[in-house]
């Protein structure tokens, strides 16, 4: 499989061939189909002083599973969270970072709410909103805003 990679701060990015990883307990094995590339990611490259795998987001097949794995199947479409090697053709996500992606929506909508969608939805239960409630949203930038 193809996998995204650096070897030094600010440096260039590879792309190079690897193999693809076995899922563990609780986990699953990702085809990817879209993934986030976020402000985060881009600092760290540029920042950190040592090279660390990049990808944190992204939404794809589910492939394979770990033992244990009890919400989803080879065949579903996820999005999740992968801490790292998302930026690749495989990936491997936790189950409990895992959410199903609904019928009639894109890989890439899919992936674009799981950072973006998870800050608002935490926002909005801290605001501690109610059913007909109006939310005002200023200034709003980037993924997060």
């Amino acid at each position: 499989m193809r996998r995204v990679r650096y070897e030094s701060r600010g440096g260039p990015l590879f792309l190079e061939e690897t193999g693809v990883p076995e899922p563990g307990p609780g986990e699953l094995l990702v085809r990817c189909a879209a993934i986030g590339v976020t402000l985060p990611v881009v600092r760290k490259v540029r920042e950190a002083a040592e090279p660390i795998p990049l990808g944190g987001e992204l939404a794809g097949e589910v492939v394979a599973t770990g033992a244990g794995v009890t919400r989803f199947r080879a065949g579903d479409r996820v999005t999740g969270l992968c801490f790292g090697h998302g930026y690749a053709d495989y990936a491997v996500l936790q189950e409990a970072m895992t959410s199903p992606v609904p019928e009639g929506v894109g890989a890439v909508e899919a992936v674009a709410l799981v950072r973006s969608g998870l800050v608002a939805l935490g926002a909005l239960a801290a605001a501690r909103t109610e059913p007909g409630e109006s939310v005002l949203v200023t200034a709003a930038a980037s993924g997060v805003g």
